[in-house]
């Protein structure tokens, strides 16, 4: 008997998300640092779709903008969590992979163990990568790798990446620095970032975590747990501890205590609301019927359906039964809905790896199995860039290929219109001077 097909979320939790997102101007941030802060991190795997996920999100700010902030070292790329490239802020690069680092620990003892790779290797490769960096500044891989040849850390022939042994040592030696806090990239050049000295960046200390940096195993690692919960909650709402476990690589039974965590302490007496940095309180909802469904929000903000509109509940917790229907979400989200509902259904266009999509585990609001499908067709890990009209994708935009609608045709005039101009409106503020 074929598997049951997963019902469709609610399209009004789409909107909440966009709106959550930034990707509305109610909710836009002044620049591209401060929408990179919001979100806490941004996958940042394929360098040229990281200025098109940040100008959609910050006012006023074009391509040359982000590139100022990664020159400035405002912004920084690397592997703070998931084994997979994010950008962050300065601020928050080395308290975030300190705390969720421990996650990589049985990937880096494996690939250590097949690779070679032990203390000492470790230790050459960071003296030998830091020198460089400290006498000709920001580097290439290239230059990197090649500093790596010639101290006899890996093979001649990795330079070329024509070993699959030496790949992996590039690889690794590469990753596991950043992990650790050695390297991280900054500037831009072409199609790459260059390696930099991450040590001068703000230590792990000055995060949540306190003097303890939020490690696993200190006082102050489920601080700097509840601290993620809560900026991704924030700027990813409405979403599930099942979501937060997809995002970082915790376990849910962790992300479930992490936003719990993260709800009592925004909602605390005295907590410091700041609307300007989106440091607002959280609330619980739940998600009820298929695309035309609503968003329930427990407590005093009420119900918020296709019309936006709020009514009264007064339950604010849950049974131990139903928290796998849990949604945690800003207390602010329906007003800031109901007061931007036009622009949250208006068309955009995304990059690939936009967080709006791969920012969760249940993607079921903003499309279905066939446009997973158009959008990863080889399901290799590579997206496509994406066109949302209406809280759903329509359509991607692969370079190569131009557009690519869902369902094989556009839908109407307007849409394509519409599609039309976003694109050439995101294209001139990535060009912009």
């Amino acid at each position: 008997m074929p598997a049951a097909r997963p019902a469709a979320a609610p399209r009004e939790m789409s909107y909440l998300r966009i709106v959550a997102q930034g990707l509305v101007p109610a909710t836009t941030a002044p620049d591209a640092v401060e929408a990179v802060r919001r979100l806490l991190a941004v996958q940042g795997q394929q360098v040229s779709a990281v200025a098109h996920a940040l100008v959609v999100r910050a006012e006023d700010a074009g391509g040359p903008d982000v590139d100022a902030a990664f020159e400035t070292g405002r912004l920084v790329r690397s592997w703070p969590m998931r084994g997979t490239a994010h950008i962050t802020t300065a601020a928050d690069h080395h308290w975030l992979r300190v705390a969720l680092m421990h996650r990589t620990d049985a990937w880096t003892r494996s690939s250590e163990r097949r690779l070679g790779i032990d203390d000492s290797v470790l230790a050459r490769a960071a003296d030998t990568a830091l020198g460089l960096v400290a006498e000709r500044g920001p580097v290439t891989r290239a230059a990197l790798v090649s500093a790596w040849v010639d101290a006899g850390l890996i093979p001649a022939t990795e330079a070329a990446g024509s070993l699959a042994t030496g790949a992996g040592r590039r690889r690794h030696l590469i990753v596991r620095l950043h992990r650790e806090g050695v390297l991280a990239q900054g500037p831009r050049r072409g199609n790459e970032h260059l390696v930099v000295d991450a040590r001068s960046l703000p230590g792990a200390q000055t995060g949540p975590g306190g003097t303890g940096g939020g490690a696993r195993g200190t006082g102050g690692h489920r601080a700097a747990l509840a601290e993620i919960a809560r900026r991704y909650a924030t700027s990813h709402g409405p979403v599930s501890a099942a979501d937060l476990a997809r995002w970082t690589t915790l376990p849910v039974r962790e992300c479930l205590q992490a936003l719990e965590d993260a709800v009592e302490v925004t909602t605390a007496a005295g907590y410091q609301v700041d609307l300007a940095t989106a440091r607002v309180p959280l609330v619980r909802a739940t998600v009820r019927g298929g695309l035309r469904g609503a968003v329930d929000v427990l407590g005093a903000q009420g119900v918020v359906g296709r019309q936006g509109r709020a009514s009264q509940d007064s339950s604010s917790s849950v049974a131990p039964s139903d928290r796998a229907r849990v949604r945690y979400l800003r207390a602010d989200l329906p007003e800031l809905l109901a007061s931007s509902r036009r622009a949250a259904g208006r068309t955009l266009f995304l990059p690939s790896f936009d967080e709006l999509h791969v920012g969760y585990k249940d993607r079921l609001c903003l499309t279905d199995a066939a446009g997973e499908a158009l959008i990863c067709p080889a399901s290799n890990g590579m997206f496509r860039p994406l066109l949302v009209d209406r809280g759903r994708l329509v359509a991607v935009r692969p370079v190569s290929e131009g557009l690519l609608w869902l369902g094989g045709q556009a839908p109407s005039a307007r849409l394509e219109h519409d599609v039309e101009r976003v694109v050439g409106h995101v294209q001139r503020r990535l060009a912009q001077v």
